[in-house]
């Protein structure tokens, strides 16, 4: 996980879509993949070859009409999402998808069902554990939010 600069990591920042991308990349060192990238991801940025290496991969699927919207800021159940997707693409083993889990959860009604049983599963494997209560699903994930959980699961 790299910084914001040479000496800060900026842990209370929000993380940009690409960005965590990227950091999925790197941590399964993905390096090969075949297929174009998405539309509005501009080739000479920064994050273009690791966005197209998670795209062929599976890992991200965009937002829509082959968009992914790179410097957007990321949902934690996106984040959550995107986890499952590159534990599987790794093929790491990961419990099976089970809402009941997310019962506990006083804002687990607020968590998009295209994400609910990824959520489940990181929640059931302890790679995510929430905080006073509840999961945040929509808020945006933080610089640290992400280097704890990318800790948590290189760890093991």
């Amino acid at each position: 996980v790299n910084g914001t600069s040479e000496n800060t990591y900026s842990p209370a920042a929000n993380i940009k879509r690409a960005d965590f991308a990227i950091m999925l990349v790197r941590a399964f060192d993905i390096t090969q993949g075949e297929g174009e990238n998405f539309a509005d991801v501009d080739a000479n940025k920064y994050y273009a070859e690791e966005l197209r290496l998670a795209k062929a991969a599976g890992i991200v699927n965009g937002v829509g009409e082959n968009k992914f919207n790179p410097e957007g800021q990321i949902t934690r159940q996106d984040m959550m999402l995107m986890l499952s997707r590159a534990l599987d693409a790794m093929e790491v083993e990961l419990s099976e998808a089970d809402r009941a889990v997310l019962a506990d959860f006083a804002d687990a009604a607020e968590i998009s069902d295209y994400a609910a049983d990824a959520v489940s599963r990181v929640v059931a494997d302890g790679i995510i554990a929430g905080a006073n209560g509840k999961i945040n699903p929509k808020a945006n994930a933080t610089r640290a939010e992400i280097a704890v959980m990318l800790d948590r699961v290189l760890a093991e």
